[in-house]
């Protein structure tokens, strides 16, 4: 495949280019002796320490869901649920200590799975 590039240029704009290029070439000859001159050397060693290796044999960690009261969603459904009337975010917010986003969010997924609905007046509650 060949492809032609035609792109014009006046000689002002032409003579800046040039310029600019002449200075870039100048700069890397400039770097290239600064590295000529320089004693530097490239090693593939390796710098740290190796890791000692386990000489116990231990079983992989098993990961264990936290129990519902012990997450946030938990919390906060368990507050819901206490509040047969409903329960405001902002009051759930004061009694949890929990971060309006992290109430929100919270909200938004038990919405999301269905285990709470919005009153009129803005409460949650328990389907």
């Amino acid at each position: 495949m060949k492809v032609d590039i035609s792109i014009e240029f006046d000689k002002e704009l032409a003579t800046a280019i040039m310029e600019t290029v002449r200075e870039i070439s100048r700069g890397m000859k400039s770097l290239q002796g600064i590295f000529d001159k320089s004693d530097w050397s490239v090693t593939t060693e390796s710098i740290s320490e190796p890791k000692p290796t386990p000489t116990k044999q231990t079983k992989p960690a098993t990961k264990k869901k936290p129990s519902a009261q012990k997450t946030i969603k938990g919390t906060v459904l368990k507050m819901i649920k206490q509040n047969k009337e409903g329960i405001s975010r902002k009051t759930l917010q004061e009694e949890t200590g929990f971060s309006t986003k992290q109430i929100s969010n919270c909200v938004f997924q038990l919405k999301k799975n269905q285990k709470i609905q919005m009153t009129e007046d803005g409460l949650l509650k328990v389907f």
